[in-house]
């Protein structure tokens, strides 16, 4: 025992002789890490190397292995004195492999972590069935509920996170924000202060440049704050605010961006703009047309999780839209209560791939080129904006983009209707089958139509007056929505001619126009096999393993029918994803067979549903009947019965948002699920 005492203390003073003159090799702990697919991996690496000026004089070079083999190079950081940090956002569940190494020979650090499926949506990046809108990367769409805010939400002597005596008034606004239902936030002075008189000028930001560790540091406990809640954030000014004390010379704002990108870049919530605002503005540009270009591409270039790029536009048109890195729009204006010209100017600036930010088109209260909106009129602008596919970026101001509420963030000064109003026109838009839908104008007489041609079309109506839509083929059920109340359909009707159709009143509404044929679906040999897209109903189209599949967009229903030839017990697979919040809260569906619930393995139990937890996976147990299931039942696979050949109608509902279903199957007397995916 003391001979094994003896060279461990040699070893170990060995060791830091090495480490000591930077010859030794670091290795990370023999510690199993677990990091949530989407979320930060961090790592520190120490280097007892002096250098002039760390920032410049050695790179943190980063090798990472995905569990697929590809590999991705992203560099750490230096964090301050002797410390150093790897930093990284892993996309792929399995086991992640790294290897850090200095430029200049000093010893690195080799390493894994496993990554493991989360409940984290992902970048937020155009949405892939449908990319005019925004989505999330693990294939949700995104309805953005955007709100603007002023220079001081990241400033110390507003909100000092180490003095509770303050008050802790960013944490009060934040509590407000998500009671509100916004989701989105857009910070003026972020990345960089926007230092003049009205805007940012006296607030103690962080500052980034010159780069400061601490400074970033600082930024990032509010920015934690800010993933932990899962708001996205919207930098304002970008990487090169106007006004602000960004660098100027191409070599300065490479190295800024690599550095920044570097820290900032694994946040799977936050989205990336070049400049803002206006850097083009007409007698006030402080960039050219193609130093921002230079700038974006190269951002591109750093960003290897890939992101979308965007830059902050004057009023008019996106004179960005072409570029190679375009990755969504981000536009001002029209500013007007004349919805056919705002109408005319959104569709003219969408990309036919890529979404659109109406970043500073509705700002009640703001007095630089915004009309005066009435109550009516903030409701009929917004939901001409979604119906032209726009997402909203809102603001409750007395002034400049730096006023009334949105520079206080004092909930007490809000403009609580008009809080409201923006809320109600979400809520209402996200009961609607929006993602599988585009901008449709030739196809109405009046009015602003979203359509999906053959399968469903979205019709708003800002004032009542007789409609007509040019269909495919085909019959149609007609939903029609009193904007002016809610989503719940006031009238459900079927439509023989719908080129003949009027609205139910005057006022405000929306109609929408849903197909009635259905797939012919038929069992053969015992089996019911179809993709969960192949029917009727308000569900959204996503991404899947197998190609596509469909999201609950809350109370939403999907029929099926089915022709059978056999008689038996059919036994039920969902291919399922429970949706993001978790739990018990989006995790059942209710299921129906010509009106029929289905049965539990104690064949006398009708359970309401079926119910599944976590990612894509055969989903075949019971749910119910009421709040609780019965032991008898819990664990077995549940079936329908189907007493005669004929024809049957399957209905899938589900009372919340975000579950979804990539393919279904049947099973004639067979209780085994399909094979994994």
């Amino acid at each position: 025992m003391r001979r094994f005492i003896g060279s461990w203390l040699r070893f170990i003073a060995s060791w830091l002789t090495l480490v000591l003159a930077g010859l030794a090799p670091l290795v990370a702990e023999d510690v199993p890490v677990t990091v949530r697919q989407w979320d930060r991996f961090e790592a520190g690496v120490t280097n007892p190397t002096t250098y002039a000026d760390p920032y410049r004089d050695v790179k943190l070079r980063v090798r990472y292995t995905r569990p697929d083999g590809r590999e991705v190079e992203f560099p750490g950081f230096f964090d301050g004195g002797g410390q150093w940090r790897l930093r990284f956002m892993p996309d792929q569940p399995g086991t992640w492999q790294y290897h850090a190494a200095f430029s200049d020979g000093s010893p690195g650090v080799r390493g894994s972590f496993t990554c493991v499926p989360s409940d984290l949506p992902g970048l937020v990046v155009p949405h892939g069935p449908n990319p005019i809108w925004f989505g999330f990367a693990n294939g949700s769409p995104f309805l953005m509920r955007s709100l603007h805010v002023g220079d001081r939400f990241f400033a110390r002597n507003w909100d000092d996170p180490d003095d509770d005596a303050d008050g802790n008034p960013r944490t009060v606004f934040l509590d407000w924000v998500q009671a509100r239902g916004y989701n989105t936030l857009s910070i003026a002075s972020h990345y960089l202060n926007r230092r003049s008189e009205g805007r940012g000028r006296g607030w103690d930001t962080p500052r980034l440049w010159p780069l400061d560790a601490a400074e970033f540091q600082r930024l990032e406990r509010i920015l934690d704050d800010l993933a932990a809640r899962r708001i996205v954030i919207f930098p304002f000014a970008g990487f090169f605010g106007r006004d602000a004390d960004f660098p100027r010379t191409p070599a300065d704002q490479r190295l800024y961006m690599e550095y920044t990108v570097s820290r900032l870049g694994c946040y799977w919530n936050m989205l990336f703009n070049v400049a803002g605002p206006e850097p083009l503005l007409c007698n006030a540009e402080y960039m050219t047309f193609e130093e921002l270009n230079l700038l974006a591409g190269w951002l591109r270039e750093i960003d290897v999780f890939g992101r979308p790029i965007t830059i902050h536009n004057e009023t008019g048109d996106d004179v960005f839209r072409g570029e190679p890195w375009f990755g969504f729009g981000t536009l001002q204006g029209p500013k007007t209560t004349n919805r056919r010209h705002l109408a005319a100017g959104l569709l003219r600036n969408h990309h036919p791939a890529r979404p659109l930010y109406a970043q500073e088109t509705l700002w009640p209260g703001n007095t630089f080129g915004h009309p005066a909106y009435t109550d009516d009129d903030i409701r009929r602008n917004a939901f001409v904006m979604l119906f032209c596919a726009a997402m909203i970026n809102y603001g409750d101001m007395a002034g400049s983009s730096s006023s009334g509420f949105a520079a206080s963030l004092n909930p007490a000064e809000a403009v609580a209707n008009r809080h409201a109003i923006i809320h109600h026109v979400w809520d209402t838009f996200a009961g609607l089958p929006w993602p599988q839908t585009r901008p449709r104008p030739d196809l109405v007489n009046t009015g602003y139509c979203l359509a999906d041609p053959g399968r469903v079309y979205l019709v708003y109506l800002d004032e009542a007056a007789p409609l007509s839509v040019h269909t495919c083929k085909g019959e149609y059920q007609a939903d029609w929505f009193d904007t002016r109340r809610g989503a719940r359909a006031v009238h459900h009707e079927p439509v023989a001619n719908p080129r003949e159709l009027k609205p139910p009143g005057a006022g405000e509404w929306i109609v929408q126009l849903t197909s009635r044929k259905l797939r012919q679906i038929r069992e053969h040999d015992g089996v019911v096999a179809f993709e969960a897209e192949d029917g009727v109903g308000d569900w959204r189209l996503i991404p899947a393993p197998t190609g596509r599949a469909i999201e609950s967009p809350g109370e939403g229903r999907m029929r099926y029918e089915i022709e059978f030839t056999r008689p038996g017990r059919y036994y039920v697979f969902l291919l399922a994803r429970q949706g993001p919040l978790g739990r018990d809260q989006e995790n059942d569906v209710l299921l129906s067979l010509d009106g029929e619930k289905l049965f539990g393995q104690d064949e006398q139990t009708r359970p309401d549903g079926m119910r599944s937890y976590g990612g894509w996976r055969w989903t075949f147990l019971p749910k119910g009947p009421g709040h609780h299931t019965p032991d008898a039942i819990r664990d077995g696979p549940v079936y329908f019965r189907v007493d005669q050949p004929g024809r049957r109608t399957l209905e899938i509902a589900h009372r919340s948002s975000n579950f979804a279903i990539d393919r279904v199957v049947l099973k004639r007397d067979d209780p085994t699920p399909p094979p994994a995916p």
